[in-house]
């Protein structure tokens, strides 16, 4: 009798836990509220769940240029990357935003590139032939990330 007793208290605990009202979620609005707009583009490409963006734009544009990025396996975090930087450019503020444009430039070409030899794929087999990126120009993204890293400073955001 005992045992059926136990496994509800347990389950019942964790969805405690679960639905605490002092969650991280609640007390970041307030947090972002003191923040300018730019501070908290800064922020999400600086900081975040895992490998920060900044570092994660880096690491992707050395793959690309050192033409490491030759099958789907490597690519994935090329198009993850591109979809994140995608969304921080959203509500970002327009001078924030034409800099991440500008920075997620190599990624774009690369998924489009990778979408349409997709595309082109062989119709018997279904084989692709995976796209030569190692071609891609990461110059402009690099300079891109250099007046980001500016821009926040500027707008005081303290990485």
């Amino acid at each position: 009798m005992t045992r059926r007793l136990i496994l509800p208290a347990v389950l019942l605990l964790g969805l405690t836990a679960c639905s605490s009202s002092t969650s991280d979620d609640e007390s970041t609005p307030a947090a972002s509220a003191s923040q300018s707009p730019e501070q908290v583009t800064c922020e999400g490409f600086y900081e975040g769940t895992g490998t920060p963006l900044a570092e994660r734009t880096e690491s992707a544009r050395a793959a690309l240029s050192g033409g490491e990025v030759v099958d789907d396996t490597a690519y994935t975090e090329v198009n993850a990357l591109e979809q994140r930087l995608t969304e921080l450019g959203r509500n970002a503020p327009a001078d924030l935003a034409s800099l991440l444009e500008d920075l997620k430039a190599p990624f774009t070409e690369a998924v489009t590139a990778v979408n349409e030899a997709r595309a082109q794929a062989d119709p018997e087999t279904g084989e692709v032939t995976f796209p030569d990126l190692a071609q891609i120009d990461v110059a402009g993204s690099e300079a891109a990330q250099g007046e980001i890293d500016s821009a926040c400073s500027a707008a005081g955001y303290e990485a």
